[in-house]
C-alpha cells in the first residue's frame, strides 16, 4: 500500500530528521512500543517512507502508517507491514490448496511472523511436507512449531533467533566480531548459523576471517549486539566459513524479514535440492501452456 502526498520535498526536513521523528512518535505510542516496536523497520529516502516487518494487529499497522504519514517532510508511505491475522490466512490457504495437506485439520497461529502449526499428522514425511508448504509463504519469518506425529512425543518449540546483519558479537570478555551474513534453512526459513567476521591486526596488516557460528550458542540476541553463552568456545575455534558449502540463496527466493538476498546463504544440499525442482517446474509450465493452446 502506498499513501502519497501532493507535496515537494522540503530541504528543512532531511531524511535523517524524518526518520528520527517517526521513531520518536512510534516510541510514544504505547500499543506500538509495548508490542510491535522491535519487529518493524522504517527506512526513509527522499521523503518517502518504507515500512516493513510484522505487527500483531491491523489497528497497529494502521497507526504506524498514520504516524509516518503525518510526520513533517514525508511525501509518501510504502506500507509493507504484515499482520499476524493476514499471515495466518495466507499459511492456511496454501495448506488448504496443497493436495498433500488439504485433508488435515491444521490450526495456524502466528506471532510477529513466527508460525506455529497445530494438529496431529500420521508420520514424519507428512510433517515435513507441512513444514515446507508453510515456509513457502514469502512473508513467513520462520516455522517454529510443527504438528504432532500420532503416537509420538509432542513437537518441540524451536527458538526464534534472527541475528541482525552488522551487529557486534560478544564473547565472555570482549567483542569478538560482527555478523556478516546468515545461513537459513529454506525448509522452515529459520537461521541455523551466523557468519561472523573478525578483523585482526597481524604484522601491521588488517586481516579478516569469517567463522561459522551456530545460533544455539547465542544467548542474548537484539539490535544492540549478540552475547554468546558460556558454553561457546572462542570465535576462532568455530569452523572457518567456506562459501562453497553455503552458496547464496536463489534470487527467486524471498528471505524472511529482516534479511535481504545479498546477506543470506543456504546449505549446499538445499541449493542442490532446489535445482532439482526447476525441471519439474518448467515441465508444469509447458504443460499448462500446451493445455491453454489446445
Amino acid at each position: 500500500m502506498v499513501i502519497r502526498k501532493a507535496a515537494t520535498i522540503q530541504m528543512q526536513h532531511p531524511d535523517e530528521t524524518i526518520l528520527g521523528d517517526i521513531w520518536q512518535s512510534l516510541w510514544k505510542a504505547e500499543t506500538i512500543r509495548s508490542i510491535d516496536i522491535h519487529d518493524i523497520s522504517v527506512d526513509v529516502e527522499n521523503g518517502e517512507v518504507c515500512l516493513s516487518g510484522h505487527v500483531s494487529r491491523d489497528s497497529n499497522q494502521q497507526q504506524i502508517e498514520e504516524i509516518s504519514r503525518s510526520t513533517p517532510g514525508v511525501i509518501a508511505v510504502h506500507n509493507h507491514l504484515v499482520t499476524d491475522r493476514d499471515l495466518s490466512i495466507q499459511v492456511g490457504q496454501v495448506l488448504g490448496a496443497d493436495e498433500r495437506t488439504c485433508y488435515l485439520n491444521l490450526p495456524v497461529f502466528c506471532c510477529h511472523g513466527w508460525v506455529e502449526l497445530g494438529g496431529i499428522v500420521p508420520n514424519r514425511d507428512v510433517q515435513s511436507t507441512i513444514e515446507e508448504t508453510a515456509a513457502s509463504v514469502p512473508a513467513v519469518r520462520g516455522v517454529i512449531l510443527l504438528p504432532n506425529i500420532e503416537g509420538d512425543h509432542a513437537s518441540p518449540l524451536r527458538d526464534a533467533i534472527q541475528p541482525r546483519i552488522g551487529v557486534r558479537v560478544y564473547g565472555t570478555n570482549e567483542a569478538e566480531g560482527k555478523i556478516y551474513q546468515a545461513v537459513i534453512r529454506p525448509q522452515n526459513r529459520l537461521v541455523t548459523h551466523a557468519i561472523v567476521r573478525v578483523s585482526q591486526l597481524i604484522d601491521e596488516w588488517q586481516r579478516s576471517y569469517d567463522y561459522l557460528v551456530p545460533v544455539k550458542y547465542m544467548w542474548v540476541v537484539d539490535d544492540g549486539g549478540i552475547l554468546l553463552n558460556r558454553s561457546a568456545p572462542a570465535i576462532h575455534q568455530f569452523p572457518v566459513f567456506n562459501p562453497v558449502d553455503y552458496p547464496f540463496a536463489p534470487l527467486t527466493w524471498q528471505p524472511p524479514y529482516p534479511y535481504a538476498a545479498g546477506n543470506v546463504r543456504w546449505p549446499r544440499q538445499e541449493q542442490e535440492k532446489d535445482k532439482q525442482h526447476i525441471p519439474l517446474i518448467i515441465e508444469k509450465i509447458q504443460k499448462d501452456y500446451e493445455f491453454g493452446q489446445s
